[in-house]
């Protein structure tokens, strides 16, 4: 039960870490847009309110829907590339926490945009909308990364650190 709970503890950790991120790039970019009103809670996270009616579009409203996932997915990858260090630090504490952000980093967005948001829109109405692209695309880009990173996942990192 205690091994139980401490994973639990750390994915948590990892999750919280996430919004920190995810959200604080939207939270930077609003500010530099001059679109940002606050941010509300929501049973399942948080969402950075914005100005309405919007007044970015083009690329600015693409960058800014999108560059949140870009930087959570690249952060993942450079802890994917990290990993040999990682795992001869002393503090097992630490580098179980930095498996689960570099789980959750590689696999959150990919997944959200790629599948999620057929059920809930999010990020992925403002890469669409901003870029003039069709929905599909977006999915389709976002899926094929999910499916690498599932890869990854699967047969590099968790072999890795094997967390017991």
């Amino acid at each position: 039960m205690h091994k139980q709970l401490r994973r639990y503890l750390y994915f948590v950790l990892a999750g919280i870490t996430y919004l920190v991120i995810h959200e604080g790039v939207h939270i930077i970019q609003a500010q530099l847009f001059g679109i940002y009103e606050g941010i509300r809670l929501l049973p399942l996270g948080i969402e950075v309110m914005v100005t309405q009616p919007l007044s970015i579009g083009g690329v600015k409203l693409a960058a800014f829907s999108g560059l949140s996932s870009v930087v959570t997915v690249l952060i993942g990858y450079i802890l994917f590339a990290l990993s040999p260090k990682i795992l001869k630090l002393n503090k097992q504490s630490v580098k179980n926490y930095i498996y689960y952000v570099t789980f959750l980093f590689l696999i959150l967005d990919p997944v959200y945009i790629s599948l999620l948001s057929f059920f809930v829109g999010g990020d992925i109405n403002g890469i669409a909308l901003g870029l003039d692209v069709p929905y599909t695309i977006i999915r389709v880009i976002y899926f094929f990364i999910a499916v690498i990173n599932i890869y990854l996942i699967y047969k590099k990192l968790y072999p890795a650190y094997v967390i017991e």
